[in-house]
């Protein structure tokens, strides 16, 4: 079956380590995909005003599915959203600022309009957060959230595997809410529906598109349910194992040899249907 929709996920996928990729040889992939009536899709856990940055230079039409799947976004228009609902949100935060196994961690709240964060514009981590996150508001207790949020980010600067962490907080919130890790020893927890799979469906289903014809990039575990659900669902050559272990196939090159472009080529140029 004909590949009709290419869905890739952006850091340590799409993008190299130094978060840039080969926008000539992306441009020409995109006009073709256009012309044969195929779809691209960003499927990110980052912020969808990120995401939109990253390919702003990017000429075409690509639409977003951003903040885990929360929030769905197709030429500009907001087609989906799922925001926490407030009581939830204040009852979650309790229980992260209370619980000491995830004492000092770096809290952000992803929401509709800014960005809040225990951070400060002092902190070591300030720049890299400013490069994911747009409209940042520092805010310390997190009281007065006056705008709508899509995902709580939860991260320690100077630890690399949050696998413990992320199976108690798992555990501990049960059926409420959704938590898996992301990129840089992350954990994003969002309402339980929400996945990247959950941001594919509701644009399969406006596109008239299965499964079978779609095909799927990524390289942590909140791309495993894309990468299960996806006809061609590939793991990065670099990705960490929650994704390799959902993905039938694993690219031929890693993220920084432009792994996801080479095997669009073979798509493209008809090596791979």
């Amino acid at each position: 079956m004909t590949v009709r929709l290419i869905a890739s996920d952006i850091d340590g996928t799409f993008l190299n380590d130094k978060h840039t990729f080969d926008h000539d040889r992306f441009q020409q992939q995109l006009n073709q995909i256009m012309d044969r009536d195929m779809k691209f899709v960003v499927a990110s856990g980052n912020q969808l005003a990120h995401c939109q940055e990253v390919f702003s230079k990017i000429h075409g039409d690509i639409t977003f599915v951003a903040e885990d799947g929360a929030v769905i976004a197709e030429q500009g228009k907001i087609l989906d959203e799922s925001p926490i609902p407030a009581n939830m949100l204040n009852d979650l935060l309790d229980y992260l600022i209370g619980t000491p196994e995830y004492g000092g961690a770096t809290l952000i709240l992803s929401g509709r309009d800014h960005v809040l964060t225990n951070l400060t514009k002092e902190s070591p981590e300030w720049d890299l957060t400013n490069y994911f996150y747009q409209n940042i508001v520092p805010n310390s207790d997190f009281k007065k959230i006056n705008t709508p949020i899509y995902k709580v980010d939860i991260h320690w600067a100077d630890m690399r595997d949050v696998r413990d962490k992320a199976d108690k907080l798992r555990k501990d919130l049960g059926t409420e809410l959704g938590s898996v890790m992301s990129g840089f020893s992350g954990i994003d927890i969002t309402m339980p529906h929400v996945t990247k799979s959950y941001g594919l469906q509701q644009l399969q289903h406006i596109w008239s598109v299965s499964m079978d014809e779609t095909m799927a990039f990524g390289d942590n575990q909140n791309d495993s349910a894309m990468l299960q659900h996806a006809r061609l669902g590939y793991a990065m050559k670099n990705a960490a194992e929650e994704a390799l272990e959902a993905a039938e196939f694993v690219t031929p090159l890693d993220n920084n040899q432009s792994g996801v472009m080479d095997v669009i080529d073979q798509v493209l140029d008809g090596r791979l249907k």
